[in-house]
C-alpha cells in the first residue's frame, strides 16, 4: 500500500448485491458509486504491492514467512458482500485476485480506529465457530493488519463454505483502513500465496463441490452512467458478458495469476521492453495498469502527461527491503483525447487494445472533469519482478476468466 501521502483518486466504488446460485454457479452482482471529485481517485490507499506477511504461533517468537502481494486501490475497487458464521455476520469485502486470504476486522479489535466505523466479527455470535488462535500478521507500507486465525462457515451467495479458515484482525492501520468502503480482502489467488498452512476460499469452494467447473470470471462494468458496477461469476461464465472468443494462455508460475506478456505497444508500434520476455498478472485488487517506471514513463509521454496527481512510495519488504521507487499517478487534459494514442498489450499472439477513451480514468461531472492516466509506474525487484500488473483499467475493457482447473486465464472484449 505504500506510505500514506495526498490522496489522488476513486473511479469506482462498488458493493454488491447477491444472486442465488444457477446451473452450478454464482453470481455476484457489483454496484458502484460515481466519482464526483478529483480528490478521491486513488484517495487513500496509494498502491499496495509487495508485503511481507507473517503466520505465527507465537507472535514473540517468528517461526516462518511467507511472501504475500497485496495491491487495493481502497475507494477504486469492486466489492461483494459475504456472511461468516451462523447466523451469518455480513461484511463487505475486496475480491483480489492478488491475494489469498479472507481476513476482516474482530471484535477483539480495541485499539484501531478503524475497527470502530466497520462491523466486527464476533466468534460468540455464531454457532459454528471453531477455534484456531494462530497469530497472522500481513504488512502493508503503510501499516500491519494483525491478528489470529478462526474457522467458521462462510457464506458467498447462497454457497456455503464449511470450516473456513480466516484471519480476525486485531489491529489495523489508521487512515487507510477507517476511510475505506469495504471491511475486509477476500484473496481469490493461489494458495501458494496463503499466509499460513490451510486452504482458500476459492479452493474450498472447489474442493467442497460448491461450483459445477473449477473457473471463475470478472465482468466489470467501466460505463460511468451505469449504475451496476459489474459481476463475478463462481463456476463459471456468463456469456452476455463478452463478445468473441477468449484467448487464454497459461499460468507460468502459482501464486498470482501470471502469465507471459508478449509485448507492449503505442499506437501499434512496439516499445520493445518484451524482447527478453515479460511477465503479467491480471489483478482485480489494483485499480490502474501499474508496468517498470522506463516503459510507464514512455508511454505517458505519448498520452500528454501534464502533471502528478500525487505521489505514492512504497517500500519493499519482499526479499530485500530495498525502494520499489517513487509512483506517480498522472494528470491528463481531458481536451487532448482525441489526439492520444491507442495503447496495446500483445497476449496469446494477439493484440488488446486499449483505446485513450478506455485507459484514461475520469473524474467529476462533465466540463468539471479532470482526467489521470490508468498508467502508473511500479519497479518490482527480482527474482519477482519486473512485472505488469493488469488491473481493473484492463480487466473492464476485457472479460476475465480464471480458469483453476486448467490453470490459465482468458481474455476477451468486455460486453
Amino acid at each position: 500500500m505504500g506510505h500514506y501521502h495526498k490522496a489522488i483518486t476513486i473511479f469506482l466504488i462498488c458493493s454488491s448485491f447477491l444472486y442465488p446460485p444457477t446451473n452450478g454457479y454464482i453470481k455476484i452482482k457489483l454496484k458502484k458509486l460515481k466519482p464526483n471529485h478529483p480528490s478521491r481517485v486513488m484517495s487513500l490507499t496509494e498502491s499496495s504491492h509487495s508485503v511481507r506477511a507473517r503466520g505465527e504461533i507465537n507472535p514473540n517468537e517468528p517461526n516462518g514467512s511467507d511472501i504475500v502481494l497485496l495491491k487495493n486501490f481502497m475507494d477504486t475497487q469492486y466489492y461483494g458482500e459475504i456472511g461468516i458464521g451462523t447466523p451469518p455476520q455480513m461484511f463487505t469485502v475486496v475480491y483480489d485476485t492478488g491475494s489469498s486470504n479472507l481476513w476482516v476486522p474482530s471484535s477483539k479489535c480495541f485499539f484501531s480506529m478503524s475497527c470502530y466505523v466497520h462491523p466486527k466479527y464476533s466468534s460468540r455470535m455464531s454457532k459454528t465457530y471453531m477455534r484456531n488462535g494462530q497469530y497472522a500478521e500481513i504488512s502493508y507500507g503503510s501499516g500491519s493488519i494483525s491478528g489470529f486465525f478462526s474457522k467458521d462457515t462462510v457464506k458467498v451467495g447462497d454457497l456455503v463454505i464449511k470450516e473456513q479458515e480466516f484471519i480476525e484482525a486485531t489491529t489495523e492501520p489508521g487512515v487507510a483502513f477507517m476511510s475505506g468502503k469495504f471491511d475486509g480482502i477476500l484473496g481469490l489467488g493461489f494458495k501458494e500465496i496463503y499466509v499460513g498452512n490451510a486452504t482458500p476460499v476459492w479452493d474450498n469452494m472447489v474442493q467442497q463441490g460448491l461450483v459445477k467447473d473449477p473457473v471463475f470470471s470478472f465482468w466489470l462494468n467501466r460505463d460511468a452512467n451505469e449504475e451496476k458496477g459489474g459481476e463475478i461469476v463462481f463456476g463459471g461464465v456468463d456469456p452476455d458478458h463478452y463478445k468473441g472468443n477468449h484467448t487464454f494462455v497459461p499460468i507460468t508460475q502459482k501464486g498470482y495469476w501470471q502469465f507471459d506478456l508478449d509485448d507492449v505497444l503505442i499506437n501499434g508500434k512496439s516499445t520493445g521492453y518484451c524482447q527478453n520476455g515479460c511477465s503479467a498478472i491480471a489483478d482485480s485488487g489494483t485499480s490502474l495498469i501499474a508496468g517498470p517506471t522506463s516503459v510507464i514513463t514512455e508511454i505517458n509521454k505519448a498520452i500528454g502527461v501534464e502533471t502528478f496527481a500525487g505521489q505514492l512510495q512504497s517500500k519493499s519488504e519482499e526479499l530485500s527491503d530495498r525502494s520499489l521507487g517513487t509512483m506517480g499517478v498522472s494528470g491528463v487534459d481531458c481536451a487532448n483525447v482525441s489526439s492520444m494514442p491507442n495503447i496495446s498489450f500483445a497476449i496469446g499472439g494477439k493484440e488488446f487494445v486499449l483505446s485513450p477513451h478506455e485507459y484514461l480514468v475520469k473524474v467529476g461531472e462533465d466540463d468539471q472533469a479532470s482526467c489521470v492516466s490508468g498508467f502508473m509506474p511500479l519497479d518490482i525487484p527480482p527474482p519477482h519482478g519486473p512485472i505488469w500488473i493488469l488491473g481493473d483499467v484492463f480487466m473492464g475493457c476485457y472479460h476475465t476468466i480464471f480458469d483453476y482447473g486448467n490453470l490459465r486465464v482468458g481474455f476477451a472484449k468486455a460486453a
